[in-house]
């Protein structure tokens, strides 16, 4: 455990320098490079405190000097940075068909990236069984020391508990799933809903950063949303918020896996692109390609597939509409899987917006396209370890 983590029972001295090198800490995680006077600012510190603060992390191997800023007089103030060997965080993303791990460093570069894609999360006692074998086997296959792992942070596609470490719709046993994991591997280990994760990473290091009001759209083989409301994730009652993709679209539309007809994301999402796709090409004897294969032929001019990307981004800018008149929000980021084909679609999503949306709300609501792509869930993953890791 690093020294200033240390749980204190009184108000000390050491108690409240130990507070002020975990705020210090975070700057640096949330804002990378700083100089003393940027730190002592931040902290509204002196510059005396702030500088023995900031040598002590040195001396502790947490901070670099990692060059001078350009000055336009004077000595140039030295820059200091995050040593990205001290710690580390493990993100997981948890989805139907894939597993994917990242191993982060305290600058947030990943140092190693694993993916599965036969992986299945419907055969419970199978895949519990390969993930609890396989993070222990990629922390050893990098030759880290176990107490620089900081925690494993997971998304996990479906219904999520955070507070209670419980995970309803997969991998839900009799104990909390966090319970068993954290048994297991002897890590903290935190989990949330995967488009909950993603839209961390966009609040924390992406395009949502110091935005209040912000939709964040998860559209990959599923179809899912998060809510910045005020500056903070709505996570709802019961950490369930954001199922966008079971929202009526059509009705008695196709059958959805939740069991009802005329889910969006039946109409809106990867499976939806894969099952429009094998109805316009049909191949019984072999399923259709998987969706991000479809998306590239779309950006490879194959008109057939733009048609079915356009109609699905019209009838994805009808359902924001009513997220946009609802929650007013300044910004809507399109994210997931689709990212990388999302701008060839906004058009149409905006299309469907501005005819559905009340004119004033749409027109001051800017539609982006994610610039983290699939990084935004590994960057969620390291934001939520660190905001346990720091918490107090």
């Amino acid at each position: 455990m690093w020294p200033f983590l240390v749980k204190h029972q009184s108000l000390t001295t050491e108690a409240k320098q130990d507070a002020l090198k975990k705020q210090i800490v975070k700057l640096f995680l949330d804002e990378g490079e700083k100089t003393i006077p940027e730190v002592c600012h931040f902290a509204r510190l002196s510059i005396p405190t702030g500088t023995k603060l900031l040598e002590d992390l040195m001396r502790l191997g947490f901070l670099t000097e990692i060059g001078k800023r350009d000055s336009l007089g004077g000595r140039r103030p030295a820059i200091f940075g995050l040593n990205p060997d001290k710690g580390y965080v493990i993100g997981v993303e948890v989805l139907l068909h894939s597993l994917r791990v990242n191993i982060v460093n305290l600058r947030q570069e990943v140092v190693y990236e694993y993916e599965n894609q036969a992986f299945d999360l419907s055969k419970k006692e199978e895949a519990f069984e390969f993930l609890c074998g396989i993070i222990p086997e990629l922390i050893a296959s990098q030759k880290i020391p176990r107490d620089k792992i900081l925690g494993v942070g997971m998304g996990i596609t479906g219904r999520i508990s955070p507070w209670q470490g419980i995970s309803y719709s997969y991998l839900n046993f009799d104990v909390p799933l966090v319970k068993l994991l954290t048994d297991e591997w002897q890590l903290p280990v935190y989990i949330d809903n995967d488009t909950h994760l993603m839209t961390l990473g966009e609040m924390r290091f992406g395009l949502a950063r110091g935005l209040q009001n912000v939709v964040y759209v998860n559209i990959s083989r599923g179809l899912g949303v998060g809510i910045i409301s005020n500056g903070m994730i709505h996570n709802g009652h019961s950490g369930y918020a954001g199922e966008f993709g079971h929202i009526l679209a059509e009705e008695n539309g196709r059958l959805c896996v939740c069991g009802k007809r005329g889910c969006l994301g039946g109409v809106v999402s990867g499976f939806a692109l894969e099952t429009a796709y094998q109805e316009l090409y049909p191949t019984p004897w072999q399923p259709a390609p998987h969706y991000k294969q479809i998306l590239r032929m779309a950006l490879d001019g194959e008109e057939a597939v733009q048609h079915l990307l356009s109609r699905m981004g019209a009838q994805l800018g009808q359902s924001l509409a009513i997220l946009i008149d609802i929650f007013n929000p300044e910004m809507i980021i399109l994210g997931g899987g689709f990212s990388f084909a999302c701008e060839w679609m906004k058009e149409s999503i905006i299309r469907g917006i501005h005819l559905h949306s009340l004119p004033q709300l749409a027109a001051e609501c800017e539609i982006r396209v994610s610039d983290l792509g699939d990084k935004a869930e590994m960057l969620g993953a390291f934001a939520l370890v660190f905001d346990e890791v720091l918490r107090g």
